[in-house]
């Protein structure tokens, strides 16, 4: 059964996101999750997705489209991971990769079918990991990060940015 990882496989910055997941079946979860995003953002009305709760943030848009880029990411990470591959990864400037993303230009219905999408090959991947896959340890930025961890902050980050649309943007 997967568990949630401990303290000394991932990054302190990503606790945060960690700690947000409940306590429960995280494949459910994360499927659970994927019809939220769809469902509490498929009828907005299109001006909503360009705005900005404040000057300098994120369009909806770029939010959902960072969410996508942030699971693309991570999954990658993921995947590189449990193959046993032990090259090191590096990190991504979130900021970098909005500015140079076209989510501005996508159709909203295209942006929340683009994650349905990921999820699913999100949930793909992880449904064919075996136990000792989800202990396997790989480097990102020079630090220890476990699979498990991969899969646990794919869920969180989303949830994070979840409560903040619905914070900052509903």
């Amino acid at each position: 059964m997967l568990t949630r990882p401990t303290v000394n496989e991932y990054p302190p910055f990503y606790k945060r996101y960690i700690d947000l997941v409940p306590e429960q079946d995280l494949f459910s979860f994360l499927e659970q999750q994927s019809k939220e995003v769809d469902e509490r953002l498929r009828d907005l009305p299109e001006d909503k997705w360009g705005y900005r709760y404040a000057p300098n943030k994120w369009r909806l848009k770029e939010v959902v489209g960072h969410i996508i880029d942030t699971e693309l990411i991570m999954h990658f990470r993921l995947f590189h991971i449990s193959r046993g591959d032990h090259a090191p990864l590096s990190g991504f400037d979130q900021e970098d990769y909005i500015q140079a993303s076209p989510y501005g230009a996508y159709d909203p219905n295209s942006l929340l079918d683009y994650h349905k999408n990921v999820r699913q090959t999100t949930l793909s991947t992880l449904k064919g990991l075996t136990d000792d896959d989800w202990l396997k340890q790989g480097c990102i930025d020079d630090q220890p990060i476990s699979t498990r961890s991969l899969a646990f902050i794919i869920a969180g980050h989303t949830l994070h940015h979840l409560n903040m649309i619905k914070e900052k943007y509903l």
